[in-house]
């Protein structure tokens, strides 16, 4: 049986994955390059590593995909610098979006859905049918609520501000000096060039100081979780009732304490589910959908056992 081969790419800010797959679901090449998010690292930065990873799967595949999807953070904000470098490519059905639809792929299929990420940054990302929207991703300079970079940032606040006896003590003071191999508060300068990524790697330590009782990271989680609640409340009241809503990302995924926060907080009539589905899956489903087919269970058993045979070689 001949079978047609697609290509699907996540691009994160700090990885770009792409698979080449065949549209029975099996995977027959997997890339990982640098990722960089606009915002972060530039957008040249961005689409350079994005290409890098695009070539590679178009070397790796048996003959050139006729598909191809990308699901890349906040790239809407971007469109025309994106749409200008792709436009070299000649696969026959070719989209790109921010990376909330793939989310929602990864677990409901190409339906209506909402999706919302909690890692570095965080978000809510809603589809209904042709119309996508996210509500809070603003950037974190802006508007990443509850976010791991948000719950790091705040807890090294509230340790230099205890050092400098503005506020109370608290152990995260200790801990955090730990986790950095310094005091993070007398050199400020390592901090501000290590830059949201760096910051937001503290983020266990907030985790583990709640775990061991402390106040202060008590408060600061308690804050995060409202916050992120108070979003997903705002979709409800637009959408006049519940929705389909998953949850997923890096601090969701480690730290389920956190989810099952957000969700005690969240509207009790919601149908609220946690995915751990790899975003690069969700993004394999849209390019499917890309050639006028829906993704069932036969396609994403084949499609998970085989990027993981690859993921592991």
């Amino acid at each position: 049986m001949a079978y047609r081969y697609l290509a699907a790419v996540d691009m994160g800010g700090t990885k770009a994955e792409g698979v080449v797959f065949r549209e029975d679901g099996e995977v027959v090449c997997r890339v990982v390059e640098k990722g960089g998010a606009p915002f972060d690292n530039g957008v040249d930065y961005s689409i350079s590593n994005l290409c890098k990873c695009i070539d590679g799967l178009i070397a790796g595949s048996p003959e050139m995909p006729v598909s191809l999807y990308i699901g890349a953070a906040a790239c809407e904000y971007f469109l025309p610098q994106f749409n200008e470098a792709l436009s070299r490519y000649s696969f026959d059905k070719m989209r790109i979006e921010g990376d909330g639809p793939a989310l929602i792929s990864g677990i409901f299929g190409h339906t209506d859905g909402a999706g919302m990420i909690c890692g570095t940054g965080s978000s809510l990302y809603v589809r209904k049918g042709d119309d996508y929207y996210h509500i809070g991703g603003g950037g974190h300079m802006i508007d990443s609520c509850g976010s791991g970079y948000v719950l790091a940032r705040r807890a090294i606040r509230a340790a230099l501000r205890a050092v400098d006896g503005s506020e109370v003590h608290t152990m995260l003071v200790e801990m955090l000096e730990e986790a950095a191999g310094f005091p993070l508060w007398y050199r400020l300068d390592k901090v501000y060039e290590g830059g949201r990524s760096y910051i937001a790697s503290f983020a266990h330590v907030l985790f583990e100081a709640r775990n061991k009782g402390d106040t202060v990271a008590r408060r600061i989680f308690n804050e995060g979780a409202a916050e992120l609640a108070d979003v997903i409340w705002a979709e409800y009241n637009k959408n006049g009732g519940p929705f389909r809503l998953i949850l997923n990302g890096g601090i969701f995924r480690n730290y389920p304490e956190y989810a099952a926060a957000v969700k005690a907080l969240a509207p009790q009539d919601m149908n609220i589910v946690f995915g751990e589905v790899e975003p690069v899956y969700g993004c394999s489903v849209e390019s499917l959908y890309n050639i006028g087919i829906h993704a069932d269970e036969n396609f994403r058993e084949r499609f998970m056992k085989s990027y993981m045979a690859a993921k592991n070689a």
